[in-house]
């Protein structure tokens, strides 16, 4: 048996099955279109709609849970999440790819968690 009732699955199995049923969902949306989208992508939407222990859609309204004012702008509307930080005057230290790829700013993740120094004078 099986439901795309994602609520449903969470309620009756738990967060993980919800979890592996976001994913299976999300890939047959790309698969219908005979695009291959690789599963670690797919996880890591799975895993930011699930991380809390519920399940928060991936849209406007699940982004706005966000702390960083440039991770939301990054992803719809970007005019209003800019005038509500403007008007709070939210800070955002730029910790989440997201933020730090709007500024132009490594990820501090995978080849840029780490700086190589040489020592040149050998």
């Amino acid at each position: 048996m099986y439901t795309n009732d994602i609520h449903a699955i969470l309620n009756t199995y738990g967060v993980e099955a919800a979890r592996s049923a976001i994913m299976m969902e999300i890939s047959q949306v790309f698969g219908a279109y005979g695009i291959d989208v690789n599963a670690r992508h797919i996880s890591l939407l799975a895993d930011y709609m699930t991380f809390e222990g519920g399940f928060k859609p991936f849209n406007r309204i699940g982004i706005r849970s966000n702390a960083s004012p440039l991770a939301k702008m990054s992803f719809e509307s970007t005019v209003t999440f800019l005038r509500r930080s403007s008007m709070r005057g939210d800070l955002d230290k730029l910790v989440n790819p997201s933020s730090r790829i709007v500024v132009g700013q490594p990820i501090m993740a995978g080849t840029g968690s780490f700086e190589i120094i040489q020592n040149m004078h050998t």
